[in-house]
C-alpha cells in the first residue's frame, strides 16, 4: 500500500503538470511491429533481438499500446488519434488484436483517423477500424489476397546426394514435406486452400461492415488490386486523399484547423490513471512465445529456419508457473501460447505444468498467431480455450525422420565408416539410412505420441477418441474454424481470457484486477551475465538437442 500511495502521489504531480499545459487534439501513433501480446519482464535491459532492432529499441507489445490508447481516450482534450500504418511484423491474429484495440477506441467515445502512404492487405484491414481512412494521391494500394508459398527441396536433395527419411501422423502433418516431397500432397494442397479461404472470407466480410458496402465489392477490389488512391476512392474504400500536413485543416471541419502532435511530444501533457494495487486480486499471465525446446528459453537476434528467432524452453515456463502459485493473491492464470510447437517431451512436460496448476485455481489460454502441434498439445488442458478467428491451431499429429548425408560426402571424395553394435544403434546417425528394424521402432514411436496426444485432447475436450481422431490427423485450422470443430471454447482478444478467468475464479463483475505478467526465477542461484556469443551458442545448443529429439510436434 505505501508502494502505490508514493507511486501515485508522483502521479499526482505529474498530472498537475500536465494539467498547466495545452493538450493536443489529436495525437499521432505509428503502429509498426510484430507486437506481442505482452512483454515478458527482462533481466537485461535489452535481448538480443532487441538489439538487432533498429535503434536497439525493445518492440512494443499490445499491452502496452492499449494502455496508451486508454489514457488518451480518457484525457480531456483529446478528440481522438490519427494512427500511421507501417509495417506489420505480426501474423494476421495480431492484427486482428490490434484492430480490436482501435475498436475499443471508438467505443470510449474518441475518433480514430488512419493515414496511409503504403497499403497491403494486413495494412488496410487494420485501417478499417478507423472512422476514417486518408491516403495521398502517390499512395501504392496493393490489397492483394493472402498467399501461402512452401519451397519443396526434395529434388535439390537428390541431385546432391541427400536423402531424406521422414514419415508422419497422418496426412495433413506436412512439417517435413518440404524435405521428402517434390511438390505439394493433395492433402496439403487441400489444407493449405482452406486456411486461405478462411483468412480471406473473414477479412472480406470484417471490412465490407466497416466500410458499409457488399462482401463482393471488397473481393472484386482484392482482385482487381494493386488500385490508385483515386480508384480506391471511386471504390469507397478510403475517405479522402490528401497529404498528411492536410489533415488539421481537414479534421478541423468548418472550424480553425484542429491542433496534432505525435505521441512522444504528448505523452508528458497525458494525465496519467492512478492505481492501486496492494488490495487487488490478482490474475497471472505466464507465456509461451517460440519452438519448443527442451531446457532454457532464448531470443536468437536473426530467425533459425523452420523455428524462428525465439525458442521456449519448457524448464523456463515450467518455472514460470511455479512462480505464478506462489503469487500472492494470484486467483487464476491465463497462459499466453504463441508456438508452432517443437518437442514432443518439451510439450508434454508443460501440458503437465498446466493439469497441475489447473487443480488449484482456474487457467485460461488465450492463442496467438499461432498455437498448432505442440502448442496445442500445452493448450488443449485448459478450462477455457481463446483464440483469435485467423490463429492457426490444431495439427494433431507427429514427425519423425533425418536426412542422411552419406551420398552427399561420397560424392565429395568424403568416405565415412560408421561402426555400431545393436540392431538400431545408428537410427539417429546422418550417414547411414534406416534400417527395416530403424523404421519399424520409429513409427512405433510416432504412434505412441500420436495416441498421447490424441488422449491429451480428448481428455481436455472432454470428447471421445472418433472425434477428435476426426479433426486430427495433422490438420491446421484457423481459430474460426476451430471453434466449429470444439478445438477451441471462444474467438476473442486477451481481454476477454482476461475476463473468463475472474468469471471462473469467481471474482464479482467491477472488482479491479491486477494482470501481472509473470518471469520465470532464475535457474541458478547466482546471477550469470553470458556474453551475446555465449548465447547464441547456447541457443544452438539447444537446436542441435530438439534436432537429435525424434518425435517432433511441429506445425
Amino acid at each position: 500500500m505505501l508502494i502505490d500511495l508514493i507511486r501515485n502521489l508522483f502521479r499526482l504531480l505529474a498530472n498537475l503538470l500536465a494539467a498547466a499545459g495545452p493538450s493536443p487534439q489529436y495525437v499521432v501513433l505509428d503502429l509498426a511491429g510484430a507486437y506481442p501480446e505482452r512483454r515478458v519482464p527482462r533481466r537485461r535491459l535489452l535481448s538480443l533481438r532487441d538489439l538487432a532492432r533498429p535503434g536497439g529499441q525493445a518492440e512494443e507489445s499490445l499491452e502496452e499500446l492499449r494502455a496508451t490508447l486508454d489514457r488518451l481516450a480518457r484525457a480531456p482534450g483529446v478528440r481522438g488519434v490519427i494512427v500511421r500504418v507501417g509495417e506489420l511484423g505480426g501474423g494476421a491474429a495480431t492484427v486482428q488484436r490490434l484492430r480490436e484495440t482501435l475498436l475499443a477506441v471508438r467505443r470510449a467515445g474518441r475518433r480514430v483517423i488512419a493515414y496511409l502512404t503504403t497499403v497491403t492487405l494486413p495494412q488496410y484491414y487494420l485501417a478499417c477500424a478507423a472512422d476514417e481512412i486518408f491516403l495521398p494521391e502517390s499512395a501504392s494500394f496493393a490489397i492483394t489476397g493472402p498467399r501461402a508459398e512452401v519451397t519443396f527441396f526434395r529434388a535439390a536433395f537428390d541431385r546432391i546426394g541427400i536423402a531424406p527419411e521422414f514419415d508422419s501422423i497422418a496426412e495433413y502433418k506436412t512439417a517435413a514435406d518440404p524435405f521428402r516431397r517434390a511438390a505439394m500432397s493433395p492433402t496439403h494442397r487441400e489444407m493449405v486452400d482452406a486456411l486461405l479461404d478462411s483468412i480471406l472470407g473473414q477479412t472480406a466480410d470484417d471490412i465490407a461492415a466497416a466500410r458499409r458496402i457488399s462482401p463482393e465489392a471488397v473481393r472484386a477490389a482484392i482482385d482487381r488490386s494493386p488500385l490508385t488512391a483515386a480508384e480506391a476512392l471511386e471504390a469507397g474504400l478510403v475517405d479522402g486523399i490528401l497529404y498528411e500536413d492536410e489533415l488539421p485543416a481537414r479534421l478541423g471541419a468548418a472550424g480553425p484547423p484542429v491542433r496534432i502532435a505525435p505521441w512522444a511530444q504528448t505523452r508528458r501533457r497525458v494525465p496519467l490513471p492512478y492505481e492501486w494495487r496492494s488490495w487487488q486480486d490478482v490474475i497471472a499471465v505466464v507465456t509461451l512465445r517460440g519452438a519448443i525446446v527442451p531446457g532454457e528459453s532464448r531470443d536468437f537476434p536473426v530467425p533459425i529456419p523452420l523455428l524462428g528467432r525465439q525458442l521456449a524452453g519448457a524448464a523456463t515456463v515450467a518455472r514460470a508457473f511455479r512462480a505464478a502459485e506462489r503469487l500472492r493473491r494470484a486467483r487464476a492464470l491465463v497462459f499466453v501460447v504463441d508456438s508452432p510447437g517443437g518437442s514432443a517431451l518439451g510439450s508434454d512436460l508443460i501440458w503437465r505444468e498446466v493439469e497441475r496448476v489447473k487443480r488449484g485455481r482456474p487457467v485460461v489460454v488465450f492463442m496467438g498467431d499461432v498455437a498448432g502441434s505442440g502448442g496445442y498439445y500445452v493448450s488443449c488442458g485448459a478450462h477455457r480455450v481463446i483464440a483469435s478467428p485467423s490463429t492457426l491451431t490444431g495439427s494433431i499429429g507427429v514427425v519423425e525422420g533425418k536426412l542422411v548425408f552419406a551420398d552427399l560426402y561420397e560424392r565429395y571424395g568424403l568416405h565415412r565408416e560408421v561402426l555400431a553394435r545393436g540392431t538400431t544403434a545408428t537410427i539417429a546417425s546422418g550417414f547411414t539410412r534406416l534400417n527395416e528394424t530403424e523404421w519399424e521402432r520409429m513409427r512405433a514411436e510416432m504412434a505412441d505420441t500420436y495416441i498421447r496426444f490424441k488422449r491429451r485432447v480428448t481428455d481436455g475436450r472432454g470428447r471421445p477418441e472418433p472425434e477428435i481422431e476426426a479433426i486430427a490427423r495433422g490438420r491446421v485450422w484457423t481459430g474460426h474454424q476451430a471453434l466449429e470443430h470444439g478445438l477451441v471454447d471462444e474467438l476473442g482478444d486477451f481481454n476477454l481470457a482476461v475476463r473468463r478467468a475472474r468469471e471462473l475464479a469467481g471474482i464479482p463483475e467491477g472488482r479491479a484486477v491486477t494482470v501481472a505478467t509473470v518471469r520465470s526465477p532464475r535457474a541458478a542461484p547466482s546471477p550469470h551475465f553470458p556474453s551475446a556469443f555465449d548465447e547464441m551458442l547456447a541457443g544452438l545448443r539447444q537446436v542441435r538437442a530438439l534436432a537429435d529429439e525424434r518425435a517432433l510436434l511441429l506445425m
